[in-house]
């Protein structure tokens, strides 16, 4: 059984939510370092919410691309009076196993997931929505890829945003933490890695993100972490916890002694280079 027995690794997942993530590290040997680098805030005007989530039987379908957004929806529907099985009047669709998860928690079900479990995979696991009313429950300044390919395969698209995601600003914790350098980090969303690195930037002495190597859940993940001078030295192929942590052990397999290097990669690429 391959062992991550000595490896330091940095988990900057919000509150509450790296806890499944850091005990499957710790039970392969490894040393996990939690930090949220984020935290999970409601919208600043619940208006927008309400107004959806009364509607939300009107629509064809009702989207949400992440654990956190069914959170937030299902806490704000309970509070509305209306109750989780509101939203069994109209289909579901979701990101990925975490999101069906959160979903099959408060009792309801999914009738779409992508096989790859990238936001914009929902298109293609919706089929043909021409002229279908599409509800996305997602965070605030979301990408709008998802949106932008609805709209052009004839949907009438609405997005509203059930959270924010707030950055930490106090940085004395993470600078505990780095001190010895974790062996790696892994980013789960390019606002954790945003998040991650701009605190780091801002520690005395500050600590360039170029000196922590990155694992990353997903290559939209991977792209942001790139363009914020972290290292990338894997890619997880099924973009999950599971999928995580295979490319960890894959990453720590590859380069048993040192990870403070970069790996070329084309940034559009989905994987990383070398033998798998």
């Amino acid at each position: 059984m391959r062992t991550l027995k000595g490896w330091r690794i940095l988990v900057p997942r919000p509150q509450g939510q790296g806890e499944s993530l850091a005990e499957r590290l710790r039970s392969l040997g490894a040393e996990p370092l939690l930090f949220p680098a984020i935290r999970i805030e409601p919208p600043e005007n619940w208006m927008p919410v309400d107004d959806a989530l009364r509607r939300a039987p009107a629509f064809h379908w009702v989207v949400f691309t992440s654990a956190n957004g069914v959170r937030m929806a299902m806490e704000r529907l309970q509070a509305l009076g209306l109750g989780p099985e509101h939203l069994r009047r109209t289909r579901l669709a979701v990101v990925g196993p975490a999101t069906l998860q959160a979903l099959q928690h408060h009792g309801l079900v999914s009738t779409a997931m992508p096989s790859q479990f990238l936001t914009e995979a929902i298109a293609d696991a919706l089929g043909d929505v021409h002229g279908q009313r599409i509800l996305l429950l997602r965070s605030e300044g979301a990408r709008k890829a998802l949106v932008d390919l609805l709209t052009a395969r004839g949907a009438q698209v609405e997005e509203v945003a059930v959270y924010r995601v707030v950055p930490r600003q106090d940085g004395a914790e993470l600078q505990r933490l780095l001190a010895p350098l974790p062996h790696l980090v892994v980013l789960t969303s390019p606002s954790i890695a945003r998040a991650l690195a701009s605190l780091a930037l801002c520690l005395q002495p500050p600590v360039s993100p170029g000196q922590l190597p990155a694992v990353c859940i997903g290559p939209i993940t991977a792209i942001s972490a790139r363009q914020e001078g972290f290292p990338v030295i894997a890619v997880a192929v099924q973009h999950s916890e599971d999928g995580l942590i295979d490319a960890v052990l894959e990453a720590v397999g590859r380069y048993p002694t040192t990870l403070y290097r970069e790996v070329a990669c084309d940034p559009n690429c989905q994987q990383e280079p070398g033998p798998r």
